[in-house]
């Protein structure tokens, strides 16, 4: 994501109440730049055909995310310690 908008997504994300999270979640997402938000999309579908295949491949949306967050969501100062 672009830097100046982390904050903006992980605040999102704590949000207690699912409706209202997932709401602010997808006005951030299509407020994206258009290759951005073309890019997060074509990736999300093909991880969610890699997660539909988990019973061959051990790759559950856990397992994707603990290898695919630290490359798709960092601080804005590419700190991996605050993550």
């Amino acid at each position: 994501f672009l830097p100046d908008k982390y904050a903006d997504f992980i605040d999102a994300n704590r949000k207690e109440d699912p409706v209202e999270r997932l709401k602010t979640l997808k006005r951030l997402i299509h407020d994206l730049p258009e290759h951005h938000y073309e890019t997060l999309k074509f990736l999300s579908a093909h991880l969610k055909t890699v997660a539909e295949n988990s019973e061959k491949n051990k790759m559950e949306p856990r397992n994707l995310a603990i290898v695919f967050g630290p490359t798709l969501v960092r601080t804005s100062d590419d700190n991996m310690t605050h993550m």
